[in-house]
């Protein structure tokens, strides 16, 4: 095995990229590649498992760390391979609130829901909680407004109302889908505004409009 064999591959897994994608940037670059069949031998062989052990050894010592607190906070969200329905895996991650380290992870297949993609953070936020709740002292988790997670964590109906857990929405999801929502109301304005329209069925300018009289000034 060439050295840099080992190295490329290992650094493309290491730093969460796409084989594939990276190959396509040699290509064009004219520039030598591991073949994809390489990548997966040395990856299996030399990458997984220290990854995995490193990673057991870092999840062990937050936890330890986090049995010492009265009063856990946890942020968790979810992220889907692909947009929609047609996302094949997601992947629930959970941080501590006070020092953002990593305190779970979870994956799940579409297969494991019954090819059902939508609910598929719901059975990762499932299997976290189940996971966390034995280990540490939680009591509040903030998450997006994803309704299942809402209705899990209802302090009169939900899944987990006897451990009695505060549950906060993060108000970025929210900010971030405002400031669309602002951008593109301004860009429809200026779209009126350019063509000398002061009002129209939806809203008006935001400056103040200006009367007949000086609308026909110079």
């Amino acid at each position: 095995m060439q050295g840099g064999d080992f190295m490329l591959s290992a650094n493309i897994l290491l730093s969460g990229n796409n084989y594939r994608k990276v190959a396509l940037l040699f290509k064009f670059m004219s520039m030598g590649m591991v073949t994809e069949s390489t990548f997966y031998r040395i990856q299996d062989a030399y990458c997984i498992e220290p990854v995995q052990e490193y990673w057991d050894k870092t999840r062990a010592e937050v936890i330890d760390r986090l049995r010492q607190k009265d009063h856990v906070v946890l942020l968790g969200d979810g992220r889907m391979d692909s947009p929609g329905h047609c996302a094949q895996f997601g992947t629930y991650t959970t941080i501590e609130q006070d020092s953002r380290d990593v305190v779970h992870i979870v994956s799940v297949d579409k297969r494991e829901t019954n090819k059902n993609s939508v609910i598929m953070e719901k059975e990762c936020f499932v299997r976290t909680m189940d996971a966390l709740l034995p280990e540490l002292s939680i009591k509040e988790v903030v998450t997006d407004a994803h309704p299942q997670i809402t209705a899990l964590l209802n302090p009169e109906r939900g899944k987990y109302k006897a451990w009695g857990i505060q549950h906060s929405l993060d108000i970025w999801h929210a900010a971030k889908s405002l400031s669309k929502k602002l951008r593109r109301m301004m860009w429809v304005g200026v779209l009126h505004h350019v063509c000398n329209e002061q009002f129209w069925a939806t809203s008006c300018c935001e400056h103040e409009p200006l009367d007949e009289d000086s609308q026909d000034k110079p």
